[in-house]
């Protein structure tokens, strides 16, 4: 098994840390590593450091050489710039081409989400690749702690075995009243973006979806003027992998998984997995708080909370947000304008 880490986000709903120039995954969140290194030294529990790649934007690569330094040049690949994963995907699969067989199993994971049991996580990858021997294309399920609209579902089917499940469908991000009647039906899960597959079955997979995107993209990687490379990739259609592949393919199994885990995709899902106190309150300094209820602090000044309820404030050095818990997903608008004019 080879491991492929997706590095090229530019964490826009996390927003004043993440900016153009030091994206999400290259933050230090948790302990004293950025979230890239820790799901590289998640994959070092199974797989050999030569095994692990690193996809990312031609513009990143000097990022993963600073926050990565032992990895290799023969482990990093450079995207001429960012489509969405389908085209990264099958960017990727064509370089793999070269140096591994068609039966070689291929895990898929995000650089910058949380997991929070490293043995687990081995034992569901371990699951997977048995299953995926079977010609299946595999993804993980979370099970979910509440009705929550940022996150994609997927509806399980027949079972499958003791452990997985088909695919009955995919469900993109809902609204609250949808996402309130997945949570209550018991009979969907979150969409964790962790796939797993042989080089063959992806393969035959992009062959019958979406011929195109994988043969420009076979194409495109023996280009080697990045000038004409970029312009031939932009020409790829934008689209996800679960859009272009996952969504159409009859042979998707799910396993729902047990480990804690959050895409830490905006600031309330990374103020879900900080400890509170009891008003359920964070703070990472010093603070007051009164008749405060639901709000979460990330700034190391003593801070003072009267009277307010379920905020999030953010401090850096030149800028400050505030934003209501159920507004976390509009921080990208943010970014957008004034973070990219900066």
């Amino acid at each position: 098994m080879i491991a492929l880490i997706l590095a090229g986000g530019s964490g826009t709903r996390f927003w004043p840390l993440s900016t153009e120039q030091l994206p999400k995954q290259y933050l230090t969140i948790f302990e004293d590593k950025c979230m890239l290194k820790l799901t590289y030294e998640r994959l070092l529990h199974f797989l050999d450091k030569d095994k692990i790649f690193i996809v990312t934007s031609y513009e990143q690569v000097p990022l993963i050489y600073d926050y990565l330094p032992e990895i290799n040049t023969s482990q990093i690949i450079a995207e001429p710039c960012a489509m969405n994963t389908g085209a990264c995907i099958a960017y990727s699969i064509a370089h793999f081409l070269w140096n591994y067989p068609r039966n070689e199993k291929v895990l898929i994971v995000p650089s910058d989400h949380y997991i929070s049991d490293n043995n687990k996580f081995k034992e569901y990858v371990l699951l997977a690749e048995s299953i995926s021997n079977l010609g299946n294309l595999i993804t993980f399920g979370i099970q979910p702690k509440y009705p929550a609209t940022g996150y994609g579902y997927i509806e399980k089917g027949d079972k499958h075995s003791d452990f997985s499940f088909h695919v009955k469908q995919f469900k993109e991000k809902p609204y609250k009243s949808l996402a309130e009647t997945f949570f209550k039906s018991g009979n969907y899960l979150w969409n964790s973006g962790i796939f797993c597959f042989s080089i063959f079955d992806i393969i035959n997979a992009f062959d019958f979806y979406n011929k195109e995107i994988f043969e420009k993209a076979v194409e495109i990687s023996c280009i080697k003027d990045h000038k004409i490379k970029r312009e031939r990739y932009k020409t790829l259609e934008k689209i996800s992998i679960d859009v272009a592949i996952f969504e159409k393919s009859k042979n998707v199994i799910v396993i729902p998984v047990d480990f804690e885990w959050s895409d830490v995709g905006n600031w309330f899902a990374l103020s879900e997995l900080m400890q509170k106190d009891d008003s359920n309150n964070y703070f990472r300094g010093k603070s007051f708080s009164l008749d405060a209820f639901g709000n979460s602090v990330f700034s190391d000044k003593f801070a003072a909370l009267i009277g307010v309820e379920d905020i999030i404030l953010v401090e850096t050095d030149k800028e400050i947000l505030v934003v209501r818990k159920d507004m976390a997903e509009f921080v990208k608008y943010v970014y957008m304008s004034y973070g990219s004019s900066k």
